[in-house]
């Protein structure tokens, strides 16, 4: 599990480092997320995640649930969940976290959970308790779901 965090940030600062500067603003940054190329949409993702754009939300939404690319999808998961913005994104991520076939989407939309500390939200026991009861068989969200049960406990 270690390898996918660390993979996963690294990705994610990778993007964030060679994405700042390609964008004047927030609302270049969402427009691009409409781009038919990959690579533009996941620096736009980063760009407004390190911008922590809460404008960008319903954009943002519209990429995870939309995009055919995994990659670019878990792109705006990481961007989403740094917004800080609490209800809606929370609710919507559980909604993926239940339709979701992906367990590595899947995997990525549990930590978006966690970092957005949505926790009086009832959508984040309602995600945590779905993977408990159906998502058995991958050992990293198993592990995950238990480490921030852990986590919200203390």
């Amino acid at each position: 599990m270690n390898k996918i965090r660390l993979a996963l940030s690294m990705m994610l600062f990778l993007l964030v480092v060679s994405g700042i500067s390609a964008y004047k603003n927030s609302d270049e940054a969402r427009n691009a997320l409409k781009s038919a190329d990959d690579a533009e949409v996941i620096k736009a993702c980063a760009y407004l995640g390190e911008e922590e754009e809460k404008k960008a939300v319903d954009d943002l939404l519209n990429v995870i649930k939309n995009h055919k690319n995994p990659k670019v999808r878990i792109a705006a998961i990481s961007a989403l969940s740094l917004t800080e913005e609490k209800g809606k994104p929370t609710t919507e991520l559980k909604n993926l976290i239940v339709s979701e076939k992906d367990n590595t989407i899947v995997y990525a939309a549990i930590i978006g959970v966690f970092n957005l500390q949505d926790f009086e939200n009832k959508a984040t026991k309602e995600a945590l308790d779905y993977c408990d009861q159906n998502k058995k068989d991958d050992p990293y969200i198993t592990d995950i779901v238990a480490r921030i049960k852990k986590a919200l406990k203390k």
